[in-house]
């Protein structure tokens, strides 16, 4: 009976495995053979498609893990901000022009090619009435990403960088609790 007692406690802390889905600010994953700290998070909301994005530092690096459900399964990207100027073509006046982005772009010498364009609205900590954006996403052959956003008139933002599997993030690892 004592023994009942004690392993049954009401007081005692439940334990849940931290994983890329629940990770949240302040948290540490390992990835790439260093060591993350989540620093932010947000939403991207199309229409009730929800798109979640952590963002992720270590050293002077800063990279945004993005998670989506498509096909019943979750895709995984892991991006870096890249200055919108250094995709080849004027691609900010190509879309104040046109509306649109061209269906190909080069970046880092290679070819993208659109594959899906959308407007939502971007929550940061998933609160709030949301900022309105509306995204370009393009694939090169080899895999690699480019996320074209569009936040005003004439705000944008660029990211690239490559699909990943959750497999390759290990050791995360939630931030300590104040007792």
């Amino acid at each position: 009976m004592v023994f009942r007692r004690f392993f049954n406690r009401d007081d005692a802390a439940e334990y849940r495995e931290a994983t890329l889905e629940t990770m949240q600010v302040g948290y540490m994953v390992d990835y790439d053979l260093q060591t993350w700290e989540v620093s932010g998070y947000g939403t991207y909301d199309y229409d009730g498609f929800i798109s979640r994005e952590w963002e992720l530092r270590a050293s002077d690096s800063v990279h945004f893990l993005e998670c989506s459900k498509g096909d019943g399964r979750l895709n995984w990207t892991m991006t870096s901000a890249v200055a919108i100027g250094d995709i080849d073509g004027d691609l900010v006046r190509a879309i104040s022009r046109d509306g649109d982005p061209p269906e190909m772009l080069r970046y880092g010498g290679k070819a993208y090619s659109g594959t899906e364009s959308g407007a939502g609205l971007y929550r940061e900590n998933a609160e709030g009435a949301g900022r309105e954006f509306v995204s370009w996403s393009y694939e090169a052959d080899d895999g690699s990403v480019l996320y074209i956003n569009q936040w005003g008139e004439s705000d944008f933002s660029a990211s690239s960088g490559q699909r990943v599997e959750e497999y390759q993030f290990t050791d995360i690892l939630p931030v300590a609790q104040e007792q």
